[in-house]
């Protein structure tokens, strides 16, 4: 039976390229991802150090049947999902493209779907907020400070992920 580790690394949307880079550290170091969940917990398999690439996709519904099959047929295994984004693997060779989209546009459209959540998310938080009377100040105060801050981030975000769509058209 091989030796599962577990790691705790936070990692924000507009940080994927240096999650994959991480990711592919570690499997050079013989960690091979198994499993991540919303609380940041990686659980990496032990096994042979490998150069190995990680990609990170974004389908909020799950990858179509389709879709999986057109990645099998690239090379790539689906590692894991969560919270609607998907891991693929595959093993790096020497000539052979590491990335999952061959057309800057596709990369471009993962990151718009990304910004098009968080904007509904901050959109349905300010929403609940005014739809929902607090009874007590504390409860009020929660919900305040939850707004705000899922607003900082989410605008944060936003910005960072606008500049990542730009850098992907060559703008």
């Amino acid at each position: 039976m091989s030796k599962l580790v577990r790691k705790f690394k936070v990692w924000h949307v507009w940080q994927d390229e240096e999650h994959q880079q991480w990711l592919q550290e570690m499997a050079a170091q013989g960690l091979h991802l198994r499993s991540t969940n919303v609380f940041c917990i990686h659980t990496f398999e032990r096994g042979a150090p490998a150069d190995v690439a990680y990609r990170w996709d974004v389908r909020y519904f799950g990858p179509a049947a389709e879709y999986q099959q057109l990645f099998r047929d690239a090379g790539w295994e689906l590692v894991t999902s969560t919270v609607g984004w998907h891991c693929w693997r595959k093993p790096r060779t020497a000539g052979a493209s590491a990335e999952i989209f061959t057309q800057r546009s596709d990369n471009a459209a993962k990151y718009l779907r990304v910004i098009r959540l968080l904007a509904l998310v901050v959109s349905a938080e300010a929403l609940a907020y005014w739809l929902i009377p607090a009874k007590h100040a504390y409860a009020e105060g929660l919900a305040w400070g939850m707004f705000i801050g899922t607003a900082v981030v989410g605008l944060y975000a936003l910005a960072k992920l606008s500049q990542r769509m730009k850098d992907v058209h060559g703008a």
